[in-house]
């Protein structure tokens, strides 16, 4: 507020990124190659679809967790891809559920993203898929004609 009172328009203040700075917005990152079979039928033993190795938070804070793949297919009926903060599900900590579809077709490329605050402290984000009965697919490729583009997950402040 002014001293009348009033208030005042504040001008856009211009952003300018290095090339270091914009090095180090994620804080971690990977990528795979090469589909993963989501065979696992539970959540505790879901199968890891991608993971992005162990990192460390310096400041406890919040962050998003970002995962793009260019295919999912269910199993039978169900697919769930969840997120955990370890090397697996069967040893991590879950996270969030990142999707959950039932008596779906084909799933084409999907962006899933959490929000999640992370202690200060060693981390390893792992994606893992379970489905109902049958097999589910997390698609990845080389990215060359006529094959699915990688996928991959990052980690990076909120």
């Amino acid at each position: 507020m002014t001293p009348s009172g009033a208030a005042r328009n504040l001008e856009p203040m211009p952003i300018r990124g290095r090339g270091i700075d914009l090095d180090t917005m994620s804080l971690v990152e990977a990528q795979i190659t090469a589909s993963v079979n989501l065979t696992a039928t539970t959540s505790a033993t879901g199968t890891t679809a991608i993971t992005t190795g162990a990192f460390t938070v310096e400041n406890a804070g919040t962050f998003y967790v970002e995962v793009w793949t260019p295919q999912l297919t269910r199993g039978t009926t169900n697919l769930d891809v969840e997120l955990w903060d370890g090397a697996s599900a069967a040893t991590g900590v879950f996270q969030s559920s990142l999707l959950h579809v039932t008596a779906a077709p084909g799933i084409g490329p999907s962006f899933l993203v959490a929000r999640r605050a992370l202690t200060a402290g060693s981390h390893q984000m792992t994606v893992a898929g379970f489905v109902d009965a049958g097999t589910g697919v997390f698609g990845a490729g080389a990215g060359t004609t006529g094959a699915l583009p990688n996928a991959w997950i990052r980690v990076r402040p909120a």
